[in-house]
């Protein structure tokens, strides 16, 4: 062997410790932060307060999805209206199969929905207690940030809220195919009163123009950004067909 070929295997062999080292160091680096961010949950390090941004997405959800009367509260008067709408929508008749595990549905997300939210019992639920309820429900999960579990805490959802988006994606999914499409979308969102042309633009947007099919676990995903997360950019804050969550 030469001596240049024997100083290359030298400075390759080098290199490749390094590299070693490099990776080990990476690696050590990256769980290091994870329990930082853990421990930094565990200690109440993290702000579990809903920042503006939050609040205008939450509220959002709650003017144009939930009180369908626009009196400024929610009580099972919005819920069986939007019962009626969605059968309606959907061709389902009193009496039928979907008719009525619709019905029981909305039951179940409203008797839940009332247990954690409405906070002098009074049957109602008001904007402000909406987003108490949330603000509870964050101080909540960073309680619970300890005990070993798959999902986050900045990642879950309450429980009635994992049957809501399951109800929201079946109202969408016209055709029953497993999948949400631009027209679909269209349709539903404009019996909500959104615009064509936002809820194409924003459908394109989420399906990341067309090329990211749009099936239940990815929109479970797109729902929990818009209801959890904080990045203005983050693709879920289209999910409801608004472009823009200003002051004005």
């Amino acid at each position: 062997m030469t001596d240049t070929q024997s100083a290359r295997n030298v400075r390759k062999k080098k290199y490749q410790e390094e590299q070693k080292q490099g990776g080990i160091f990476r690696n050590l680096l990256d769980s290091l932060r994870f329990r930082g961010k853990k421990m930094g949950a565990v200690l109440g390090l993290v702000d579990t307060k809903l920042t503006p941004f939050q609040k205008k997405k939450l509220l959002h959800e709650f003017t144009v999805f939930f009180d369908l009367n626009k009196d400024g509260k929610l009580e099972w008067k919005d819920f069986d209206m939007a019962r009626e709408k969605i059968c309606e929508m959907s061709g389902w008749k009193p009496g039928t199969d979907k008719f009525i595990q619709t019905h029981e549905l909305f039951v179940t997300i409203w008797r839940k929905l009332q247990d954690e939210g409405d906070e002098n019992n009074d049957g109602l639920i008001t904007a402000e207690e909406w987003l108490r309820m949330w603000q509870k429900f964050n101080e909540q999960c960073l309680k619970q940030a300890s005990k070993a579990d798959e999902v986050s805490y900045e990642r879950k959802l309450p429980d009635w809220l994992e049957k809501y988006i399951r109800y929201k994606f079946d109202l969408f999914d016209r055709t029953g195919d497993g999948y949400l499409d631009c027209d679909e979308f269209e349709y539903v969102l404009g019996d909500f009163g959104v615009p064509a042309r936002d809820a194409r633009s924003a459908f394109l947007m989420i399906s990341q123009n067309n090329e990211k099919k749009v099936d239940f676990e990815y929109y479970k995903d797109l729902c929990t950004d818009y209801f959890r997360s904080n990045d203005p950019s983050a693709l879920g804050n289209f999910i409801t067909g608004k472009l823009v969550f200003s002051d004005k």
